[in-house]
């Protein structure tokens, strides 16, 4: 089935909205599910008070990252936000719900948390897929992985460019997430505007507001240069150099 123009939550919601049977089992392109998949996940649905059934997520190519990525997916899933890629629902529950949310990302999360109000999310230890973990995905979980240290870095010595830097990362993934800058503009180009117009204003705000605030804008930079810019050309040209300074220039205030 394709459909043009649509984006891939469009086309999820569109499925359940189409689909005939009283369950919906959802899975990715790129993930790999064992013969007796559905057989783990249908069988818990005999409980009338299940609405949502998931499991455990492993990496097609394990690595160090891959597998650490995996297994944070699948302690998510465990303790109830389940993942689509593994994932089996009530569709009149699901449908009721209010059904997929609108963001580029976390919507299964979203519909899991929306689910459990209706009743059971189980967590099915033997009912495993194997998927494929791009690059962009393990690039993403390091970057956030290691801006976790550095928020504790700068919580311990108080430094407001090292908070900044660490708050802004996550507050381009949640950005990512909700996305609702138009597909022609770039993420980073927002977070280079904003930088811009912090510069114009650094004399009326005091030095610490200002590193804070360089440092969020940076790391919503950084955010998106991993996981957007460093894949086109033209832009990982543009933004890599400039992000690189104000890293360095942050870490030398």
């Amino acid at each position: 089935l394709v459909l043009p123009g649509l984006s891939l939550r469009d086309m999820k919601q569109l499925g359940v909205e189409k689909a005939k049977t009283p369950i919906v089992v959802t899975t990715d392109a790129d993930t790999v599910v064992p013969p007796d998949w559905l057989e783990k996940l249908l069988r818990h649905f005999s409980d009338p008070e299940v609405v949502a059934v998931g499991g455990p997520v492993m990496p097609l190519e394990p690595n160090t990252v891959s597998s650490l990525y995996t297994k944070s997916l699948s302690t998510i899933a465990q303790a109830g936000l389940l993942y689509d890629a593994n994932m089996a629902f009530r569709r009149d529950v699901m449908l009721g719900s209010g059904g997929y949310a609108h963001f580029k990302r976390g919507w299964d999360w979203d519909l899991s948390s929306k689910l459990s109000r209706y009743g059971r999310v189980v967590y099915d230890p033997d009912a495993y897929v194997i998927t494929d973990v791009p690059f962009n995905r393990q690039l993403e979980f390091a970057a956030l992985a290691a801006n976790a240290g550095l928020l504790g870095i700068g919580a311990a010595t108080r430094s407001p460019g090292a908070l900044g830097f660490g708050s802004g990362f996550y507050l381009g993934a949640l950005g990512a997430s909700i996305d609702k800058v138009p597909d022609n503009l770039h993420h980073s180009q927002v977070a280079v505007a904003g930088l811009t117009l912090l510069s114009v204003f650094r004399g009326s705000i005091s030095p610490d507001t200002y590193r804070f605030l360089a440092g969020l804008l940076t790391g919503v930079l950084g955010h998106h240069f991993v996981t957007e810019d460093i894949y086109d050309p033209v832009w990982a040209r543009i933004n890599g150099p400039l992000f690189a300074g104000l890293t360095l220039l942050l870490a030398s205030s």
